[in-house]
């Protein structure tokens, strides 16, 4: 008999109920996760809070790192006149086109829930651009498909001259604040249609779960189609709303054409790798902070079934 044979007649025999199985099968589901999570985010994480922290020389030895404390962070912030401003522009530009593409989704996502000729056409069009093109690829698309250097570096694309309709609004007697968001939402219709392809996808998979049980209920009370949609509708896709929402900001932040993206590959490839990296922890901070103020405000709103 050997040592293993002989603890398992000594020790007592213990089984693993339902329960714990279930928890430890749910461990080893997120293992994987877990293993990324901590050497693909959290060490180099802990690595770039480091390099700011630092100022970084390529030496005989390789790179060459030397304290300095804070000195990255108020550069950015005091003595940079391009950061604030990039950074501000971004925020300012993200305010008015996440809702955008957010209601545009749910147009589209509305309106191809029902069956006709062409839905799955339909469908594969607006989900298409998701699936050939994304980060550096459609930017080239824009430079050289849309012809327009430009508005490609900075983040947007032209698709329709629109330059004599901001002067028939403001003719009109349009506020010029509004005119100027009507006019950029029609030149940018590029960018926000092909920014929409995942949000439809979700908001698609929301509308479809939504029992019919609950239209038919409200038919036979008299609902009108306004009244199902505010009263059934919006509050069963609300969570789905909630996470679209957070994904456009994501989306639109981490674009490659975003201004302050654009400025982190600048400084990165001018050699200096920790006013990159501090720029960039900043940025993460700040759409971090975005983030959770959008949960919390729309959180509040969402209808949960229990």
């Amino acid at each position: 008999m050997n040592v293993s044979q002989t603890l398992k007649k000594f020790l007592p025999k213990r089984k693993m109920t339902l329960r714990q199985k279930e928890a430890m099968y749910g461990r080893l589901f997120i293992l994987p996760w877990l293993i990324g999570l901590i050497y693909f985010f959290i060490i180099p994480f802990i690595n770039a809070i480091y390099y700011t922290l630092t100022k970084i020389k390529l030496g005989d030895n390789g790179l060459e790192f030397t304290f300095v404390g804070f000195e990255n962070y108020l550069y950015a912030f005091t003595k940079d006149p391009n950061y604030i401003r990039t950074l501000t522009s971004s925020i300012v530009n993200m305010l008015y086109q996440v809702p955008v593409v957010v209601f545009f989704s749910m147009f589209v996502a509305y309106v191809l829930r029902d069956g006709f000729k062409g839905r799955t056409f339909a469908r594969t069009v607006f989900f298409f651009p998701v699936i050939i093109a994304s980060g550096v690829v459609i930017t080239i698309l824009k430079e050289n498909v849309m012809g327009d250097v430009n508005t490609a570096a900075s983040g947007s694309t032209t698709l329709f001259r629109v330059e004599n309709l901001r002067a028939i609004l403001v003719n009109s007697g349009v506020p010029i604040w509004l005119g100027q968001f009507i006019v950029n939402t029609i030149s940018q219709l590029f960018d926000l249609t092909w920014r929409s392809g995942v949000q439809i996808l979700l908001l698609m998979a929301a509308l479809h779960n939504i029992p019919k049980s609950f239209y038919e209920a409200a038919v036979i009370e008299g609902a009108t189609e306004w009244e199902k949609f505010w009263k059934i509708t919006f509050p069963m896709i609300s969570p789905t709303l909630l996470v679209a929402v957070i994904y456009s900001i994501i989306d639109y932040f981490t674009d490659y054409g975003n201004y302050v993206m654009r400025m982190v590959v600048t400084q990165l490839n001018n050699g200096r790798f920790e006013y990159s990296t501090t720029i960039a922890i900043v940025y993460f901070g700040i759409i971090m902070i975005i983030i959770l103020i959008v949960n919390k405000v729309i959180g509040r709103r969402v209808v949960y079934l229990t």
